[in-house]
């Protein structure tokens, strides 16, 4: 680990959740269950008081989780230490997705706007129900959420912060 600064764009992807084996691999539950940019990407950080970057050597599913190993956590005690802690990714660094496709953490704060032009509100997160991702829109007292499908959203301008939906205030 060195004292580089943290850079300004990381994003959490995922939490330690302890050792695995007795080499100084840890078990990572990752935020998304395709966990698409920690297994692309060997930049992490470690989210303590100061972020730490780690250099990972490996990383591969195991299970619903992930298990990484990474230069300066040689045994299962020092793994078992970090339990608790979050690992980050600098945005920076994610991987490019074909056109069409956006990382959630792209669209938290975009304002939502219907066909008639109305401002139905601001992404605050999303989630996925099992058979597609649903935006959570707060708007004027009440929270929305809207089917990330082509039926309910026309486009995701993802530079410009604006998603244009097919969708009413009251449904």
């Amino acid at each position: 680990m060195t004292d580089r600064a943290a850079p300004a764009d990381l994003v959490a992807l995922g939490r330690l959740r302890g050792a695995y084996g007795v080499r100084g691999w840890v078990r990572l539950e990752p935020y998304a269950a395709e966990a698409t940019v920690l297994l692309a990407t060997r930049r992490w950080w470690l989210m303590q008081v100061t972020p730490q970057p780690l250099q990972v050597a490996g990383c591969r599913r195991q299970g619903a989780s992930l298990v990484a190993k990474w230069q300066g956590c040689e045994t299962p005690e020092a793994a078992e230490a970090l339990k608790g802690l979050e690992i980050a990714v600098a945005r920076a660094h994610f991987p490019a997705l074909p056109d069409g496709e956006h990382y959630w953490v792209d669209l938290i704060g975009a304002t939502v706007v219907n066909r008639e032009g109305e401002a139905l509100g601001i992404v605050q997160g999303l989630r996925n129900n099992g058979a597609h991702d649903l935006l959570e829109v707060e708007g004027e007292g009440a929270s929305i959420l809207i089917p990330m499908v082509p039926a309910y959203v026309d486009e995701v301008d993802a530079a410009g912060r604006t998603i244009r939906v097919d969708w009413q205030r009251d449904w």
